[in-house]
């Protein structure tokens, strides 16, 4: 029997995308805080309402934080679906035979943990059209258009554009060739023409009645993220929904690690942006015996998120 890839330790699992997610979010936070010192000084400015930047911030953080909650889901609802299933086979040990054109409690098992699928797929690909309009906000001549992130890609790509001297560039292309650009034709496919599928692997002790049910993903979800999943294994939708969770994550961590070198590069550390009238936070550096952007701690903790990959 062909192993398939699945979640057996359910807790640990997502303990661990909850804390990426976590550690991810020490890069947003010192972003906003460089933008603040170096860009726009938005300290101060509480009186005005919550400023973009943050808006911006939250939104992407928002998303992840909704596919961590789909995959919570998925899993709790594959353990009820466990659970009915052991129940019905208590009640009847022959409730799943003699069904010769497909099992439909299988199906319809499937179909639920499907649909979690398909609105987590949704969040992930969102959190990457909010990542590009938190970078047009911060980098680009005109902050407040609403860039997508084909468009942000697009631009990364060209020789001429707001962003073909950042530093961030060579980051932006890598993780739209090698996840973004195929992550989007999928999406835009499930939207738009065939629905993912996958098939329930059931199967249970007689003696016991205790039932595990693996969701195969089917190879054109395979086929769509060839450079995340191999073609020759096999792998339930919870590892499937799992690793493109962690995928992203680790895709937008890259992003922001070249945002974190175009400030320490591009952006003097002893000129901050200040307002008449207002005021500015910063930290001071024992080594340099100067004060900085209060975000360097917030970038320290980011960067563990390559322990992750």
């Amino acid at each position: 029997m062909t192993t398939i890839h699945t979640i057996d330790k359910p807790k640990e699992y997502f303990e661990e995308i909850e804390k990426l997610i976590e550690v991810v979010f020490n890069g947003f936070m010192a972003l906003a805080m460089d933008y603040g010192y170096h860009i726009d000084n938005v300290f101060g400015k509480a009186d005005k309402g919550k400023h973009t930047i943050y808006e911006l911030r939250d939104n992407i953080h928002y998303r992840l934080n909704s596919s961590k909650l789909h995959f919570y889901l998925m899993l709790r609802r594959r353990a009820d679906i466990e659970l009915r299933f052991g129940q019905m086979l208590k009640d009847n040990p022959k409730v799943f035979d003699g069904f010769f054109m497909g099992n439909p409690h299988f199906e319809f098992a499937a179909d639920e943990v499907m649909a979690i699928y398909d609105s987590t797929i949704f969040h992930l690909s969102s959190s990457f059209d909010y990542l590009a309009m938190l970078v047009q906000f911060v980098f680009g001549k005109n902050p407040q258009s609403n860039l997508q992130w084909i468009t942000l890609a697009k631009h990364c790509y060209s020789e001429v554009s707001d962003f073909n001297q950042r530093k961030f560039k060579e980051n932006v292309k890598t993780v739209d060739r090698d996840f973004v650009s195929k992550f989007n034709d999928y999406r835009a496919e499930l939207i738009h023409r065939k629905k993912s599928t996958a098939f329930a692997n059931v199967s249970w002790k007689l003696a016991s009645g205790d039932v595990a049910i693996k969701f195969k993903c089917s190879d054109k979800i395979k086929s769509a993220f060839k450079k995340t999943l191999s073609k020759d294994e096999d792998f339930c939708i919870t590892y499937v929904t799992y690793t493109l969770i962690k995928q992203t994550v680790l895709n937008i961590g890259f992003v922001l690690e070249g945002i974190k070198q175009e400030f320490a590069e591009n952006y003097h550390p002893h000129r901050p942006v200040m307002n008449n009238g207002g005021f500015q936070i910063g930290s001071f550096n024992p080594e340099t015996k100067f004060i900085e952007s209060p975000s360097g701690m917030y970038w320290t903790k980011f960067m563990e998120y390559k322990n992750y990959r």
